[in-house]
Formats: C-alpha cells, sequence, structure tokens
C-alpha cells in the first residue's frame, strides 16, 4: 500500500515539475558500504524529487523523497532468528521549505518533512512517523555566506535537532568550500564539464521496527538506528546540460549501527567497524551551469 501511494504521487509531481525552475529536479543515488568480520554492510537506495514554486514573498520548494536501506548482517554476530524481519527499511518523505530575503545580504529557510520510516512489516501506525524539519539564516557577503540554524534529519541518523553552522565562500573561479557542521566540502571544477570535491558528512538512518523482534529472548526492539561520518572524495561529470553524474569513495570515520526499545534505550550494539564506503549518483535538472 505505501509502494503504491507512493507511485501516486511521483506520477503527480513528475507531470508538473518540468515546469519548475529548480537545479537537481530529480536524483537517484546508491551507496554500498560491504560488511566486514563482526560488522555489518549496508546498502541505500535513494530518488528525490524537487519542485520550486515562485510566489510573492520567497520560493516554496516541494520534495518527494524515498529511501530504501537494506542491513547485511554478518554471520558472527549473535543474533536471535526474529532480526531475519529488521533487515530492509523505507523511508517515505514530503517535504515543504520556504526560503525568503530579508534585508542587507539575510534570508532564511524555514522548512517542515513528515516522514514514514519503517521496516513496514505490519500496518502503518503512528509510530512509523516523524517529523523532520529545519530553520536556517543566512548571510550573504560579497564571495562568502554564513548560515546557522537548526535541522533534524532521521537520513543522517540524528533523533534530535542538531545545529548547524557553516561558512562557504570561494577562492578563486574554480575553488570553492563550505566548512563547518555537519557537511564540509571543498569543490575543484577542472573545467566546465568535471569537478572534483572532497567532503565530511553524516550519513545514517532512523527508522521504527512495526513487528515483533527480540534480542537475547526478553529484549523486544522497536526502532532502529545508524549513525555514521564518511570523509571522501567525489568526481562529478555533466554528460550535457541537464543530465549530471556523480561517483565517490569514501571511508567512515565513526559508525553506530544499535536497536533500541521503545524509551530508545540501547538493547543491542553491533561490532561495527570503520569502513570503506562507495556511491554513485545521478541528477537532473534544467538551469545546469555547469559549477
Amino acid at each position: 500500500m505505501a509502494f503504491r501511494v507512493l507511485f501516486i504521487l511521483v506520477l503527480c509531481i513528475g507531470s508538473n515539475v518540468i515546469y519548475g525552475q529548480q537545479d537537481n529536479l530529480f536524483a537517484t543515488e546508491f551507496n554500498y558500504v560491504p560488511s566486514n568480520s563482526n560488522s555489518v554492510g549496508f546498502k541505500n537506495s535513494n530518488v528525490t524529487f524537487n519542485y520550486a514554486v515562485k510566489v510573492k514573498k520567497g520560493t516554496l520548494i516541494n520534495s518527494l523523497e524515498y529511501s530504501n536501506y537494506k542491513v547485511d548482517y554478518n554471520s558472527n554476530e549473535k543474533l536471535n532468528s526474529d532480526l531475519l524481519g529488521i533487515e530492509c527499511f523505507n523511508s517515505i518523505g514530503y517535504s515543504l521549505k520556504f526560503n525568503k530575503e530579508i534585508l542587507n545580504g539575510w534570508s532564511y529557510s524555514i522548512g517542515v518533512s513528515p516522514t514514514i520510516t519503517s521496516n513496514l512489516e505490519s500496518s502503518i501506525s503512528l509510530d512509523d512517523f516523524i517529523i523532520n524539519g529545519e530553520a536556517v539564516f543566512s548571510k550573504k557577503y560579497t564571495k562568502s555566506k554564513l548560515n546557522l540554524g537548526v535541522i533534524r534529519n532521521s537520513s543522517f541518523g540524528f533523533i534530535t535537532p542538531i545545529p548547524l553552522i557553516t561558512f562557504e565562500g570561494e577562492i578563486n573561479e574554480n575553488l570553492k568550500y563550505s566548512v563547518g557542521f555537519p557537511i564540509t566540502e571543498f569543490s575543484y571544477k577542472v573545467n566546465n564539464t568535471n569537478m572534483f570535491s572532497m567532503y565530511v558528512k553524516p550519513k545514517g538512518f532512523y527508522a521504527n521496527i512495526g513487528n515483533e523482534a527480540y534480542v537475547n529472548v526478553d529484549g523486544e526492539v522497536k526502532k532502529a538506528k545508524f549513525q555514521s561520518f564518511i570523509s571522501g572524495l567525489k568526481f562529478s561529470h555533466c554528460i550535457d546540460n541537464n543530465w549530471k553524474i556523480e561517483v565517490d569513495a569514501g571511508y567512515q570515520l565513526k559508525s553506530d549501527y544499535e536497536l533500541l526499545d521503545e524509551n530508545l534505550n540501547s538493547v543491542y550494539e553491533f561490532k561495527t567497524k570503520n569502513n570503506i564506503s562507495v556511491g554513485v549518483s545521478l541528477k537532473f535538472n534544467l538551469l545546469n551551469d555547469k559549477s
């Protein structure tokens, strides 16, 4: 049922999105972290649609996102057989964000994103819903920009709001940077077609477990949480004026995967190891300036 609803929403947004004027109208991404001894592996697929609407006082950005997470439990983990029902998690979210310029280079962005995030092993309930969102203020200078705010994003693996503070700018027309938390990135444009980026960013998920699952016989688990910070190198290539492909290879600086009870206390923490991460993404927009 959830996938049927997602398919209908994708068709509705997809039929209108061609009239928008927004970068990355469509993006699809795949990431893979292989499993190691005494560890777990992850496969993550993601599809996003964006549709921007100019309004009198600013810009409204509608987004629809679907993510699928598959967990590869290593055989060395001492798991109860009931955990076989929590190998796959799905996240379906709709977000509405409003951007507005104020005065003297200041602007703000505020958004809310109701999201279903669950293993979908039972009927959808209120426990499957989480509210993501953001409130960010930005100040533009001549060749730089300061961003300050608070975000809640379950795709980072955080279940509480976290601060956002970044300072972005350019050293020259080819070398740009964004330094801060939660994402730091340096980009170098080789030419109008190719670009390299170095980054440090969070990656994870937080999801409800709809079926009954136990660890160590009496430890019932209700939530799954994965958090990691990845440092890596990304290569971007503009196929044409609209399509872009990105390939990246990184390494987990931090990696934690655990199962929680209904009070969000840890019931079982996996022996995760820092590991390599590889990914590829394909993006489509109507106004690609190849920057």
